[in-house]
């Protein structure tokens, strides 16, 4: 018996009128969100990025070259604050890994464009997550990484819902 089952029995003796099937999936959620956080720190250290420096570098990496998003494009994607967003391009740029650059279509906007230090870096860094997590999930074989993706994928779907509904009856 795993320590969830044992949670799950004590709650089912605590509370035996309530059904509580859906609290082993949100107590391995909790866990498996502290644990990837301390993956992805893991991952990030050698390199000396946190996830939120290394979310900017994938995002300007992901959209193609020249590798340029507006820092309201960034804060969009990366569903941060427009504060937090300019505290890590200033990290970022200080270290020399993207630059601002004025936009050619809004000449009171900026870019915010990766360098060739912050392709590199990125490109590095994105290698090691990938090898890494080929090593941590290859016990599940590619039957069972389809499974839990597509079982993933309805869980975030249930949150990505419940929170839709909740930001809506805010407005």
């Amino acid at each position: 018996m795993s320590w969830i089952d044992d949670i799950t029995a004590a709650w089912e003796r605590e509370y035996p009128d309530r059904d509580i099937s859906t609290l082993p999936p949100m107590v391995r959620l909790a866990r498996l969100a502290i644990l990837l956080e301390a993956f992805q720190d893991e991952v990030l250290e050698p390199f000396d990025l946190i996830a939120a420096d290394y979310g900017v570098l994938a995002a300007l990496r992901r959209v193609g070259k020249p590798y340029r998003l507006s820092p309201g494009e960034l804060t969009n994607q990366l569903h941060r604050s427009s504060g937090g967003m300019t505290k890590i391009v200033d990290r970022l740029e200080e270290r020399g890994y993207v630059g601002r650059l004025p936009d050619s279509a809004d000449r009171r906007g900026t870019l915010v464009g990766l360098t060739r230090t912050g392709l590199a870096s990125q490109d590095k860094v994105f290698r090691a997550f990938l090898d890494a997590s080929d090593t941590l999930l290859a016990p599940l074989g590619s039957r069972g990484l389809r499974q839990a993706g597509h079982g993933l994928a309805q869980v975030l779907e249930a949150f990505e819902l419940w929170w839709a509904g909740r930001e809506e009856g805010a407005r």
